[in-house]
């Protein structure tokens, strides 16, 4: 089938809100599970023809051998979106790149290209999922990335959620990044900036402090240094994505805590969780509940 025009995508992708009547979302009508049109059947092969550039054989296989399989499998991942899209933090990139699926990582591409995002922003959300991807996920991304070209000023920017903007100078810790030696008070720098920024300091960083100074120093120097045109509240909301989609229970904590300090509402960091659970399913929602039930026990909105 052809692809649809981004209008188009819109009207079968947008608004579904079950609390508002709109059952239908990807083209499928998700209120009727046991039932299936010719019509839905081809506003879901429309949609990720267009959002993602090719059909996701995986998917379509059930429009012929179940269908109510697919859509309750669609209505669980609808439920987990903002119902205002907006460009988020992108953590499956990180997944699909670490786990060698060129065709997931071309997907995620291609619909940060049809979200509007600028070639500086799509390579820094390369650069996030690179931290823990590594050169498996960099040969990933380059096959994946054949072809597709990102404009340096977009015609329609794209869109992040209220209050989001770049701010390079929240990353700063004030280390000397001149050099690969950890100053006698730069780890008084970094817990300062922990303390101040999330309220504590997260046990990898007292243990690297003490015995791989250098190492930490320089994990710091590109995070403190990665994204000065993406909205900072990607950074928490990708790498919180990847760690729960990787059932990483390590990694949650920090990043709901930066969630919550730099902006990120309730219900979007919730979103982003939620989204994850499409692959960490439950038992990563029990990992959230024990590193970071508290933080939500008593945020507010």
């Amino acid at each position: 089938m052809a692809s649809l025009t981004v209008p188009e995508l819109r009207k079968v992708s947008g608004g579904f809100n079950p609390d508002r009547g709109n059952w239908v979302h990807r083209g499928l009508d998700l209120s009727k599970p046991t039932e299936i049109t010719r019509e839905e059947i081809d506003g879901f092969r429309g949609h990720y023809a267009t959002q993602f550039g090719l059909p996701l054989d995986g998917l379509d296989w059930w429009l012929d051998q179940n269908p109510e399989v697919l859509k309750r499998y669609r209505l669980y991942c609808s439920l987990t979106l903002r119902v205002e899209p907006a460009v988020m933090g992108g953590g499956t990139l990180a997944f699909y790149m670490l786990m060698g699926y060129v065709t997931g990582a071309r997907y995620v591409m291609h619909s940060f290209l049809n979200d509007g995002l600028s070639r500086a922003q799509a390579n820094e959300m390369i650069a996030i999922a690179f931290v823990h991807a590594g050169p498996r996920g960099m040969q990933t991304i380059a096959e994946a990335m054949e072809g597709l070209e990102f404009p340096e000023e977009p015609e329609v920017p794209a869109k992040f959620p209220e209050g989001w903007a770049p701010d390079i100078d929240a990353f700063r810790s004030g280390l000397d990044f001149s050099t690969v030696d950890f100053g006698a008070d730069e780890k008084a720098k970094l817990y300062d900036w922990y303390l101040r920024t999330i309220g504590e300091i997260p046990p990898y960083v007292r243990f690297m402090a003490e015995h791989r100074p250098r190492l930490l120093k320089t994990h710091r120097a590109r995070i403190e240094n990665m994204l000065y045109v993406l909205p900072k509240q990607v950074w928490p909301t990708a790498l919180l994505y990847y760690h729960v989609m990787s059932r990483t229970a390590e990694g949650i904590r920090e990043n709901v805590l930066l969630c919550k300090a730099w902006g990120v509402s309730k219900s979007d960091t919730l979103d982003v969780i939620g989204n994850a659970l499409v692959y960490g399913q439950m038992e990563a929602a029990t990992m959230v509940q024990r590193e970071a039930g508290d933080i939500f026990d008593g945020w507010e909105g």
